[in-house]
């Protein structure tokens, strides 16, 4: 039997969240938790990812995938960040 890797990039990542590109570097620059990528092809330009272990952190991490909660996740953050 063979089993197939699914593969994402910082793209699908984007789409998925409904981020932009930069928002998806962002939280990962800034995130240690956040998976590290199996491979960077194209001179290091391209970052993939196994979804696995992307469906792993969204699970950590419902600000990714819920709507409410991000919303409510952000309005947090900007007023933490302002006291």
């Amino acid at each position: 039997m063979v089993t197939r890797m699914r593969l994402l990039g910082i793209k699908d990542l984007a789409k998925r969240w409904s981020y932009t590109r930069q928002g998806v570097h962002q939280k990962q620059k800034q995130d240690d938790t956040f998976p590290k990528p199996i491979a960077k092809i194209n001179e290091g330009r391209i970052q993939v990812f196994l979804k696995k272990d992307i469906v792993e952190y969204e699970k950590k991490h419902k600000e990714l995938t819920d709507e409410n909660y991000k919303q409510w996740h952000q309005v947090k953050w900007c007023y933490s960040k302002k006291q």
